[in-house]
């Protein structure tokens, strides 16, 4: 499949693209559908972005007044959370992590409640597919509290894997510690949003405070000789996604993207979507826009691919 997938690329060969096995590692729940599925769901216009938006906050507003009064309530959360799985299935991804935030777990009636909706999604929709959902808690959260709870969200050993996002650099990364222990107790994998507007240095710092083994973007450690050989020497996964990078403004277009240095210095990268629903560009449609670009080689996309299907038999 490897040469195959090669071929796929350099002919712009979307069906062989589709039909290769690939991994979708950061992809956050409600918003990780097709805007055409779901607007074909919903049998409703969902709107499109064009241009760039203003970093974090201009894709949150954009958001909440463009998209999300399309497709609110807690009906069509489920039906975006189907959706995610239902691209899963579409695209041959054989290995998916998708992130719920506690709020969510709460408004479906608690983890057993969630375990059996989620299950039931993913069991209709791509039962194949590794799935390993991911807990995430916003930046601005309050630690103490978390912690002290993370036993009711993490009790059925259902989650594989802890986050924290919607922002950097908004609390002290020493503020997470206690959350990230308690984390440790359970076996979660732990990740962090980090690296996308912050530093280098935050990256580095974040992996050694935390203990984080994976962390999503990651891009800016690209300025750092340093901090790629750290991530490198110890194997840190950054699980990249090229066209929110570019669509938020955070980099200039494909062809300059972070992703060639990272993987020019032997920093480990996966390539995934982030939010889909706002973005709009799939997991094959992201590989090809980097060879198309001349980022990277489709040897070394293929490489990237495989990482992402690693661990799984």
């Amino acid at each position: 499949m490897g040469s195959e997938f090669c071929r796929a690329l350099a002919e712009n060969d979307t069906a062989a693209l589709l039909a290769a096995p690939k991994s979708d590692l950061h992809n956050h729940s409600t918003k990780g559908c097709r805007p055409k599925w779901l607007a074909k769901r919903l049998n409703r216009e969902i709107p499109r972005l064009h241009g760039v938006l203003d970093g974090l906050d201009g894709m949150q507003q954009w958001f909440r007044s463009s998209v999300k009064p399309f497709c609110d309530g807690y009906e069509c959360m489920l039906i975006r959370w189907e959706g995610a799985f239902a691209e899963a299935r579409r695209n041959n991804i054989r290995r998916l992590v998708l992130n719920f935030g506690v709020n969510e777990v709460d408004q479906v009636g608690g983890i057993g409640a969630f375990r059996e909706i989620i299950e039931g999604l993913h069991q209709s929709c791509c039962p194949d597919t590794v799935f390993e959902p991911e807990l995430t808690y916003p930046s601005s959260c309050n630690v103490a509290d978390e912690t002290a709870k993370l036993g009711q969200y993490a009790c059925l050993n259902y989650f594989k894997a802890i986050d924290i996002c919607a922002g950097e650099n908004v609390q002290p990364l020493e503020a997470f510690v206690p959350l990230y222990r308690k984390a440790e107790e359970f076996g979660l994998v732990r990740k962090m949003h980090v690296g996308e507007t912050g530093s280098a240095g935050d990256v580095r710092k974040a992996v050694e405070i935390l203990g984080l083994s994976e962390v999503h973007h990651g891009i800016n450690a690209a300025s750092s000789g340093e901090v790629m050989r750290f991530l490198a020497d110890n194997h840190i996964q950054l699980n990249v996604c090229p066209s929110s990078n570019v669509k938020l403004g955070f980099v200039r277009d494909y062809r300059t993207h972070p992703i060639r240095i990272l993987v020019e210095n032997g920093v480990p990268v996966t390539i995934n979507t982030d939010d889909l629903l706002i973005f709009d560009s799939t997991v094959e449609n992201e590989y090809l826009l980097l060879y198309q670009a001349g980022t990277l080689t489709a040897e070394q996309l293929d490489d990237i691919r495989l990482r992402g299907l690693s661990g799984i038999s």
